[in-house]
């Protein structure tokens, strides 16, 4: 199998299912982190939104790297 190219690194990779990030894109006016959560390879990735506390809990379980390029999440993990 030939490797993937990696989203955030661009230097080729394997695919790895167990590797997961999140990079927050925005918080909306009522309050909810926008992400996109990827999963190995960024042609699998998904734009989701959850209140402050379910993203710290998904992320959590999930077990995921979080990219926060702009901070917009103070006083969580980067």
């Amino acid at each position: 199998m030939k490797p993937k190219v990696s989203y955030w690194a661009k230097t080729p990779e394997p695919f790895d299912p167990n590797r997961k990030w999140a990079r927050v894109t925005g918080i909306n006016r009522l309050g909810f982190v926008e992400f996109e959560f990827t999963i190995g390879a960024k042609e699998l990735t998904v734009e989701l939104m959850l209140r402050p506390e379910a993203f710290d809990e998904f992320c959590e379980k999930q077990k995921v790297e979080v990219h926060d390029p702009h901070q917009l999440l103070p006083n969580r993990r980067s």
